[in-house]
């Protein structure tokens, strides 16, 4: 993300500061959605689609080379007006990081997740192999609008290996009641401009679908993009197993990109088919300077057509 410094103060002191730096970040899109499962005339089947984000980055490095560092976010949209999330604070010394509060959380951060997905919105992110049905995004995340998972993170860099392991509690932030406690972890390695990844969460709940066991592995031939993933959410009779594979074509400005997805064994606790398929195609085009026109159409585990087509650029 190209970043506009708007603010870069030097300091020499001899409490150990040696330099400061606040910069501002961020991306907007603007266009239309299109969703054949509302029902028409309580909800509208195509509306505007309108998002602002902007990231506030303040970070000092230390006389011994550590720096210290801090996010918060403002997001603007349609639905739920402006608001700013909780902070995440970080400390980094070479290739190591350890953050907490709003954490970005070790399967959202896992390379290749995203990677079947399409839009200019990402639709209903039915390629992604951790969303099941009825059971979407139940790991930790960095949140845009409130405090996230709220939790400590590790996360450590050495040549072509990444590590990251995650961790949030009710008891990190005073919560009364049951405890609530997530783990989480991936490992990921690049060799040969592919990237391979092994992810791994474990929940509280017995059936609980935010333990995973998530794989991912994505590359480039030539201007052809290939990812495949595999993921077991859940376990016992809520487990349900998802695989996907994706797809894309660069032809100069123009990106072609698509995926199909499956997902099966439900078990008797779930009162949906045993096996589900998804799929989805999306186009993009370059304007340069960080914009481009993006758009897509996914059919979704409703068995129903998503569309959507805008702008959308980074500042």
């Amino acid at each position: 993300m190209k970043k506009f410094l708007i603010a870069t103060t030097a300091l020499t002191l001899s409490a150990g500061v040696a330099a400061a730096e606040v910069k501002f970040g961020g991306d907007a899109r603007l266009g239309m959605n299109y969703d054949g499962s509302r029902v028409a005339p309580a909800q509208s089947k195509t509306w505007l689609e309108k998002r602002v984000t902007i990231n506030i980055d303040a970070s000092t490095t230390a006389d011994n080379g550590v720096t210290f560092g801090a996010r918060v976010r403002l997001r603007s949209d349609e639905v739920a007006g402006t608001a700013v999330n909780g902070a995440r604070v970080f400390v980094r010394a070479g290739g190591l990081t350890v953050a907490g509060g709003n954490i970005l959380g070790a399967i959202e951060s896992m390379p290749g997740v995203y990677a079947p997905s399409v839009g200019l919105t990402g639709l209903a992110w039915s390629g992604m192999v951790t969303n099941v049905t009825g059971r979407y995004f139940d790991w930790d995340a960095y949140s845009s609008r409130g405090n996230g998972a709220e939790g400590l993170e590790v996360i450590y860099t050495m040549g072509d290996f990444t590590g990251h392991v995650s961790y949030s509690s009710t008891k990190l932030v005073g919560v009364g009641g049951a405890t609530v406690d997530t783990l989480s972890a991936y490992g990921a390695y690049k060799f040969s401009g592919w990237t391979v990844a092994l992810g791994l969460a474990d929940g509280d709940a017995v059936n609980d679908s935010s333990d995973k066991i998530v794989l991912t592995v994505g590359g480039k031939i030539g201007d052809f993009g290939v990812g495949f993933g595999a993921a077991r959410n859940g376990k016992g009779v809520s487990k349900v197993n998802k695989f996907a594979i994706n797809g894309s074509y660069a032809m100069g400005a123009t990106t072609i990109s698509g995926y199909v997805a499956s997902e099966s064994g439900h078990g008797a606790a779930a009162a949906v088919p045993a096996a589900k398929t998804t799929f989805g195609l999306g186009a993009s085009y370059d304007l340069g300077g960080g914009a481009s026109i993006v758009g897509g159409v996914e059919r979704t585990n409703a068995k129903k057509a998503r569309a959507d087509l805008g702008v959308s650029f980074r500042f």
